[in-house]
């Protein structure tokens, strides 16, 4: 098993991309090529004394396992900062995904995933979806590929006081809709581009969108460097909560 170790983030812009989509599919862009496991941890530290303390924690872990036609994917993510005596960050995620190869082509995928964002005023959300996906070009230089899915999705909100929605438990059901596509330049730059849209089947005004561009240099046979800049959008975030969020992340990548 490979161990990919995280050893650098730095998050360039104050508002940190938090809108309800999270990118999964970077994680899936280079599979095993054969029967295989691919563990991945991330980690961050910020620990600060004297004028300015600050305490900001943040892990990632993924195994991603190829067996056959089915290709699996677990991830745990864990977030927690404080400061000025006040927590100003608190989230917790898990996803696991499968994806069946049909044919050449066609691939079928099954997910499930739980959330927790104090900071969204999210005390749970959770998901579960089911579709197709087309791979529309696969070559060894570029490949892309097209998913839609039928997303059911269960939220409660806190109870932040002078909120309208305070309390409030809602269950929808969305279409959940992404391309991803990522094109190798030479032999050690990569470039990835995904876009997901997830509007409500009863009402598709109410939509979240998420957009992320990343560049990944391979520096040498066990370091890269990631650039990403991401931005999301919610056209019905809970109240109190801003409709879009930016993140750029840069990112120095370990593999052992």
């Amino acid at each position: 098993m490979r161990l990919c170790v995280l050893l650098f983030v730095l998050v360039a812009l104050p508002a940190a991309a938090q809108a309800q989509i999270v990118n999964v599919q970077n994680a899936l862009a280079k599979p095993p090529p054969t029967d295989d496991e691919i563990g991945q941890l991330e980690l961050k530290l910020d620990w600060r004394e004297g004028n300015n303390k600050l305490l900001d924690l943040g892990a990632t872990a993924s195994l991603i396992v190829k067996r056959g036609r089915l290709l699996a994917l677990a991830i745990v993510r864990g977030e927690y900062g404080h400061g000025r005596d006040d927590t100003f960050k608190q989230r917790t995620f898990e996803h696991v995904r499968a994806r069946v190869t049909i044919d050449c082509r066609w691939k079928w995928e099954a997910f499930v995933q739980h959330e927790l964002d104090r900071f969204r005023r999210l005390t749970v959300r959770g998901l579960a979806g089911t579709g197709p996906a087309l791979q529309l070009v696969e070559s060894a230089a570029v490949s892309a590929l097209a998913g839609a899915a039928y997303l059911f999705e269960y939220e409660r909100l806190d109870d932040r006081a002078d909120t309208i929605d305070a309390g409030n438990r809602t269950v929808y059901h969305r279409a959940s809709m992404y391309l991803t596509g990522t094109e190798a330049i030479g032999e050690t730059v990569a470039v990835t581009q995904t876009f997901y849209i997830q509007p409500r089947f009863d009402d598709p005004a109410d939509l979240r969108f998420l957009g992320e561009l990343s560049l990944t240099s391979k520096l040498s046979k066990h370091v890269a460097l990631t650039d990403a800049f991401v931005v999301a959008y919610d056209s019905r975030p809970p109240d109190g909560i801003r409709t879009y969020d930016t993140q750029l992340r840069i990112a120095l990548l370990l593999t052992l």
